[in-house]
Formats: structure tokens, C-alpha cells, sequence
């Protein structure tokens, strides 16, 4: 009985922490680069428009682990409440609010696509072999559908489906 009751404690807790400081009525900011305000309070809803870094919003209500809220351009929508901070963020980052430092930059950041300059570069420097692994990884990506995405977040409880 005991080992049953702690973990769901810590659900509990951690459901707690995440909400905790977030009130209706109240402004809280964007802390991604760019976070998407979306149509309903799922991940993958339509996106009704997507807000900078550091941007303010107004909640309007609370859902478990969403908030409907109201841009300062007008728009309404939902946000997971992960992408959002009670402080403004600082600005004490590189252009486009990326961390300059490479030993900083996060994974999302590292798997970005490469842009046709850093394709040529890995021809002239004989990094083919690499380019090609990319190159690979980006098609098995594409060919994963929005679904089994959802359906893996769902079963093994990642993200917005904890």
C-alpha cells in the first residue's frame, strides 16, 4: 500500500509545482523562442498565431496543465503551461534568443535541419558521410505521423500527457 501511495504523491506534487503561481487574471510570459497559442488545450490543436520570446499574456482561465489566455496583439488561445514563466525572462541572450555557447545549446537546437550553407561546408570539408546521416535522420523523421507521436506521448506519459 505504501509504495502505491508515494508515487502518487509525487504525481501530485509535481502537478502542483506546475500550476503553482499561475492565476487567472494574472501575467505570465513566454519562455521559448517561439510558443504557439493554440485553438484548443492539446498539443497538436491548430496554432491561431505564435508569440515571441519573453512575450506577456494575460491568463484567462486555468486547465489542468493549460492556460487560455490573451496576447497583447488580441489573440486568444491556449498554452501548455510548461512554455510559460511568472518572470519575465531575461534577455541576456545571443540574436533570435539562443545562448552563444556551445556547450549551452540545447538538443531541440542541435537537431535543427542543416541550412544550405552548412550542406556545402560539409561537402568542401569531406563530411559527406555525416551530411548523408542527416539526411537520413530527417527522412526518418518526416516519416513519423502526428499521431503515433501522440500516441507515444500518451502511453509512456511525456510532455503534456504526464
Amino acid at each position: 500500500m505504501k509504495i502505491k501511495v508515494i508515487p502518487l504523491f509525487l504525481v501530485c506534487a509535481f502537478c502542483a509545482i506546475l500550476t503553482v503561481g499561475f492565476e487567472e487574471g494574472k501575467t505570465a510570459f513566454t519562455k521559448r523562442y517561439e510558443t504557439g497559442l493554440l485553438k484548443d488545450p492539446q498539443p497538436l490543436a491548430e496554432s491561431v498565431a505564435t508569440l515571441p520570446f519573453a512575450a506577456g499574456v494575460k491568463i484567462l482561465q486555468l486547465q489542468g496543465k493549460w492556460a487560455q489566455v490573451s496576447a497583447d496583439n488580441g489573440g486568444e488561445g491556449w498554452i501548455y503551461l510548461g512554455n510559460l514563466s511568472e518572470e519575465k525572462p531575461a534577455q541576456d541572450h545571443s540574436i533570435q534568443g539562443l545562448q552563444t555557447s556551445a556547450s549551452a545549446t540545447t538538443a531541440s537546437v542541435a537537431a535543427r535541419p542543416l541550412d544550405n550553407v552548412t550542406s556545402q561546408y560539409d561537402e568542401q570539408e569531406g563530411l559527406g558521410q555525416a551530411a548523408d546521416d542527416v539526411k537520413w535522420l530527417e527522412n526518418q523523421s518526416d516519416a513519423i505521423s502526428n499521431s503515433v507521436v501522440v500516441d507515444y506521448l500518451k502511453t509512456n506519459k511525456k510532455g503534456e500527457y504526464q
